[in-house]
C-alpha cells in the first residue's frame, strides 16, 4: 500500500517488482522483509520504484563485496533512504555506511564517477575531482568533508547503486 501510495503504480506493477526483489533476497543472505520495508522510504523520498528496487539490490551487492552482513546492509538501506529524502548524503548518513565497513574505495569512486556524470564534481587531470564550492576530493582524501558541499545527490546515489544492482 505504501509503494502504490507513493507512487502511482498499480497492484501489479507493485506486485511484478516485489517478487523480483523476493526472488534477488532468495540468493542472498539480506531479508526480504528490509528490503520491502525500504523500498517504502525510497519511494516517498520520490525515488521511481523500478528506481528504488535497482538501489535496494546495489545495496546488498555493496554490502556483499565489502563483507557486511544483513544487520549491516539493512543499516544502510535505512539510512540512504534518509539521506534520500533530504535529497543529498549527509555526513551522518555516511558515517553509518562507513560503520557498516561499506565505505570502500571501490565504492567511494564509483560515487565520485557519478557525480561527474551528473555535474556535481569535475574531475581534474591529476585524478582528483572537485566539488562546486571547490573542495578537492579523492576516494581517500577529504571525502567525508566534502559531503558538506552536498555533491552526493539523489541522483549521484541511485545511478551508482543502480550499477551495483546487476548480480
Amino acid at each position: 500500500q505504501t509503494i502504490m501510495a507513493s507512487t502511482g503504480e498499480s497492484l501489479e506493477t507493485v506486485n511484478g517488482y516485489l517478487e523480483e526483489l523476493n526472488a534477488y533476497s532468495d540468493k542472498t543472505i539480506y531479508s526480504f522483509s528490509d528490503m520491502t520495508t525500504n523500498i517504502g522510504k525510497f519511494t516517498n523520498a520520490g525515488v521511481k520504484l523500478e528506481d528504488a528496487v535497482m538501489a535496494i539490490q546495489g545495496i546488498a551487492n555493496v554490502a556483499a563485496v565489502s563483507g557486511a552482513n544483513a544487520n549491516e546492509a539493512s543499516r544502510a538501506m535505512y539510512n540512504f533512504a534518509q539521506a534520500l529524502s533530504a535529497g543529498y548524503v549527509k555526513l551522518l548518513d555516511w558515517k553509518s555506511i562507513e560503520l557498516a565497513n561499506m565505505a570502500t574505495v571501490e565504492f567511494k569512486t564509483q560515487l565520485l564517477e557519478a557525480a561527474v556524470a551528473a555535474g556535481t564534481l569535475t574531475k581534474a587531470a591529476d585524478g582528483t575531482y572537485k566539488t562546486l564550492n571547490g573542495t578537492v576530493v579523492t576516494a581517500t582524501k577529504n571525502f567525508n568533508e566534502s559531503l558538506a558541499d552536498q555533491w552526493m545527490t539523489t541522483e549521484v546515489l541511485i545511478n551508482t547503486l543502480g550499477d551495483y544492482s546487476d548480480e
